[in-house]
């Protein structure tokens, strides 16, 4: 459990966060349907999906600040601080403002990256603390 608070508040210091959102084991089927809908793509113009939903639904949660909350899909935590070499190559993590999904945040390994563009064309930029590099994924719609 240590580490898991550990993790959560290193995330607060990346994003200056202002608190840590624990997770709830799942409460309803409607809950697990909403997750796996995200997981799969659903646009925020479909409704019903919210952070409190994936929560609900077993995945990891965290308040960063601002009005933002971002979530990782279970199986998947979020990206640890400081950088851990050989961890996962790509992160992915559902972003929400003010609670409504807005988009995804990706995250490859700094090992992987060859000046790839996020979608747009924008580039990546390498996350001082994470270690990885980011950037937003539009949902479609928004």
């Amino acid at each position: 459990m240590s580490n898991v608070f550990s993790r959560a508040c290193s995330w607060c210091i990346v994003f200056g966060g202002l608190g840590i959102v624990a997770c709830a084991s799942p409460s309803s089927p409607s809950a697990i349907s909403s997750a796996e809908a995200v997981s799969s793509g659903l646009t925020a113009q479909s409704g019903g999906v919210t952070d409190a939903t994936l929560m609900n639904a077993g995945w990891s949660c965290m308040d960063v600040g601002g009005g933002f909350t971002v979530c990782a899909q279970p199986g998947q935590d979020l990206p640890p601080v400081p950088f851990v070499p050989g961890g996962p190559p790509t992160y992915t993590l559902a972003a929400f403002l003010n609670h409504e999904f807005d988009h995804h945040v990706k995250f490859l390994r700094p090992d992987l990256f060859h000046d790839q563009k996020c979608v747009g064309g924008a580039p990546m930029e390498r996350h001082p603390l994470v270690g990885y590099y980011h950037c937003a994924i539009p949902v479609r719609g928004n």
